[in-house]
């Protein structure tokens, strides 16, 4: 019994700490946890603001001075941010590549709203950005740049017929697009916190 004794006594201190260690881990991981809750939250509530702006235009006042010129819905500048921001996502969780978000936003480039929407807040967007989301709009602005080099649009903003103002995005296509743009908010904390549990 004695050295049976001295065992325990031995192992007592190892296994408090491993004890204490184990805790500490299990604090880090619920925090961090909780702070991907907080982001994927934060998203949405960035989405649902967007979307009331789209779907009652009177709400875009309270945004401040117009984001877009007299001529133009202001909701097509809002639905340019949001394209922009569900592809960050979509790539950010590894769904697009870097080519794919180039040729995207090639694309997007070759039309007249989504230019003047990244001639007015895509400067303001980069400056406000850090890291991999810096990244990501370096990519889209060498390719606004390059687009804009080159000439006009093939895209020229387009008068909304009989001076009607646009429909909102509501039903299945609204539904699909808000559902989307969660599920990459999602996927991108699930899969950020897999790549490193510790942060």
């Amino acid at each position: 019994m004695g050295r049976l004794g001295e065992i325990g006594q031995a192992y007592g201190p190892i296994s408090t700490l491993l004890s204490a260690i184990a805790l500490c881990v299990a604090v880090l991981v619920q925090r961090r946890q909780l702070r991907q809750e907080r982001v994927v939250m934060a998203r949405e509530l960035h989405a649902d603001v967007l979307r009331t702006a789209m779907e009652e235009p009177a709400y875009g006042q309270c945004w401040g001075p117009r984001v877009t010129p007299e001529h133009v819905d202001e909701r097509l500048f809002y639905y340019s941010s949001s394209i922009l921001t569900a592809w960050f996502h979509a790539w950010e969780c590894g769904d697009l590549t870097d080519e794919a978000v180039r040729s995207y936003a090639r694309s997007m480039a070759d039309s007249e709203i989504p230019r003047m929407y990244w001639i007015a807040y895509g400067g303001w967007r980069l400056s406000a950005a850090r890291g991999p989301e810096l990244r990501f709009l370096r990519m889209v602005d060498g390719e606004f740049r390059a687009a804009m080099a080159g000439g006009p649009p093939s895209r020229r903003a387009e008068p909304i017929p009989g001076g009607e103002r646009l429909r909102s995005p509501r039903g299945r296509v609204a539904r699909r697009r808000d559902s989307s743009v969660r599920a990459y908010s999602v996927r991108f904390a699930e899969r950020r916190y897999a790549r490193n549990p510790r942060h």
